[in-house]
């Protein structure tokens, strides 16, 4: 039986064995039978009987949803290899979570209660969303430095056949530059002698969602693949703002609307989609088949980087049996598992569906792209946010006296960061954005917060919100609740459909007012859900907890009954990372 890659305290358990043995085995369990029973170890030999093994050990295996069928596949193929690790029968559970949504949990504390088992393992679609989630100092740290791929995809453009051939695009040497260029002339399909075809329409998916739009997006951004993202290269995120027509949450909404188009030609002439997605579409047959358009700059790919983690509530013999499973997925069986599904081996070795009678190629000619920086993915993916949603946002800044402490390393007090941290997302907003600042700490005369800059556009406003972050002092304790619920309520009051109705609540402590009439903690929660997190209008009141003091418990349910999720900066010299974050994930 192949091995899989399994050291030696990984056996399999398969019954059976070579003949020469068979002799052997009657005389060797009778004795044992008769010494266990002599010893009154009845459980002991119950374990042998078994194969070897005694107990379980199950590691919680996290998948983003496209490779789920895959790997609950080579799960049971493991299963059936009968595998132990340290004489303790193993086994896994495979459980499908979004890659963004993982990346969002893994930066805040787990919660069993509503998250579910947390994780030994997790397999996001691409390094990218890796990169994301290390933006965080505690996610960071549970992050392995071993990130095997197990698979490969790369993103490219998709177009119909019929306007790639018309455009020659499938068979030209093209950068991504070059091609957002090439859709982004006013003449449209008539340069091309096809006006029935009428104007460019490019489609994107939400970078802050979707794998596909966040590889393009990095790969548009850095044009000169160094990994970073200049301010330079930042400019093209206007630039490509102004392409794009269709705009939707996952890559999934493009597919389905061309398959119910009426005329597919009208209906989007590119987007950025993954090539096993392109392979899946064309295999459907559909009426008018996509080509995939590769960059010759480079290739961003989905790489489901295999990750064993290092976090808090990691148990060795968990990590054991992960590791192993991790072995199996990658042996020749779990390469042949995701080649046979449209993917690439992790080496970029294609399966025999990846052929140019489906609209993809063999072999891909460029390299793969280099992997951004933690803080560039994190900040070009809120970049785009910033400039493409619509936002009604009211800063809430604790200004109690512990902000007015200073953040070992920095020369510099709570506060402060707190305050260059929302003064570096101001500067992503365009003037369509209504941004609106409070702050709160019992400092105030007669009540917790006051009102420094009411929410307007920037295009009007911009200055004063600027000033009014500016001139924020400490002092004061914490009046939480009551804040909480008057910003709830001023921003259920000024709603704005179609926009996102966010309020960002920063404090570094839990509510300690001596304000009257204060509210208790489940009057807030109550008050919260009935306002801001109803499904009519919603409004999220997404808490920032500052330092190791903070009550990330209380911020929690706070958030929670908004619908919201909450972060933390438990040592603050991060804080900007994690307002990007709160603000635009």
């Amino acid at each position: 039986m192949p091995s899989y890659g399994r050291s030696s305290t990984v056996r399999s358990h398969r019954r059976g064995g070579p003949r020469r043995r068979m002799a052997f085995g009657p005389v060797l369990i009778v004795v044992a039978v008769i010494a266990l029973v002599a010893a009154g170890t009845t459980a002991i030999y119950a374990v042998f009987i078994r194969g070897g093994c005694d107990g379980q050990a199950t590691a919680t295996v996290y998948v983003s949803p496209r490779v789920e069928q895959i790997m609950q596949q080579l799960r049971q193929a493991w299963l059936e290899t009968k595998p132990s690790v340290n004489e303790t029968c193993a086994s896994v559970s495979i459980v499908a979570r979004d890659s963004a949504a993982m990346t969002t949990a893994l930066a805040n504390e787990w919660d069993a209660a509503s998250q579910g088992t947390p994780p030994d393992v997790w397999v996001p679609d691409s390094s990218a969303w890796v990169r994301k989630a290390s933006t965080d100092a505690d996610a960071e740290r549970s992050i392995p430095d071993l990130q095997p791929s197990l698979a490969r995809t790369p993103a490219v453009i998709a177009m119909p056949k019929p306007l790639a051939d018309a455009a020659g695009m499938a068979t030209g040497q093209l950068t991504w530059q070059q091609i957002i260029e090439k859709l982004n002339s006013s003449e449209g399909w008539k340069q091309y002698q096809h006006p029935e075809w009428g104007g460019f329409k490019v489609g994107l998916s939400d970078p802050q969602e979707s794998t596909a739009g966040l590889l393009a997006l990095m790969a548009i951004t850095d044009t000169d693949d160094s990994g970073d993202v200049s301010a330079e290269e930042q400019s093209t995120l206007l630039a490509l703002k102004k392409v794009i027509t269709v705009k939707t949450t996952e890559t999934t909404e493009i597919f389905e609307g061309l398959k119910g188009a009426a005329d597919a030609l009208t209906y989007v002439s590119a987007f950025p989609a993954l090539e096993q997605d392109v392979l899946a579409y064309n295999l459907t047959k559909p009426k008018v088949p996509l080509v995939a358009v590769y960059p010759q700059d480079g290739t961003a790919e989905a790489d489901f980087p295999y990750l064993v983690l290092n976090a808090t509530w990691s148990d060795p013999l968990r990590k054991d049996v992960a590791t192993a499973f991790g072995r199996f997925a990658r042996s020749p069986e779990g390469k042949n598992a995701f080649q046979t599904a449209g993917f690439r081996d992790g080496n970029r070795v294609a399966g025999p569906a990846l052929i140019p009678a489906n609209g993809v190629i063999s072999k891909i000619p460029a390299l793969p792209r280099a992997i951004l920086l933690p803080e560039s993915v994190q900040h070009a993916a809120a970049t785009w946010t910033a400039v493409t949603r619509p936002t009604n946002l009211l800063f809430v800044f604790d200004t109690s006296g512990s902000t007015g402490g200073q953040v070992l390393g920095t020369g510099q007090t709570r506060l402060d960061l707190t305050k260059a941290a929302a003064l570096g997302a101001l500067d992503l907003f365009d003037d369509a954005a209504q941004v609106g600042v409070w702050e709160f700490s019992t400092a105030n005369a007669g009540k917790d917060y006051r009102q420094i800059a009411g929410l307007s556009a920037l295009s009007k406003s911009r200055e004063q919100v600027t000033k009014a972050i500016n001139n924020l002092k400490p002092g004061g304790n914490t009046g939480l609740y009551n804040t909480a619920w008057a910003a709830c309520q001023e921003v259920a009051a000024k709603y704005q459909p179609g926009s996102a109705n966010i309020i960002v609540l920063l404090t570094d402590g839990a509510d300690d007012n001596n304000v009257a009439q204060t509210l208790s903690l489940d009057q807030l929660l109550a008050n919260l859900r009935g306002t801001c997190g109803t499904a009519e209008k919603p409004v999220r009141l997404i808490t920032v907890g500052l330092g190791i003091d903070s009550d990330s418990a209380i911020l929690r349910q706070i958030s929670a009954a908004t619908k919201a999720p909450t972060f933390s900066s438990p040592r603050s010299f991060d804080v900007s990372q994690v307002v990007l974050a709160a603000i635009f994930s």
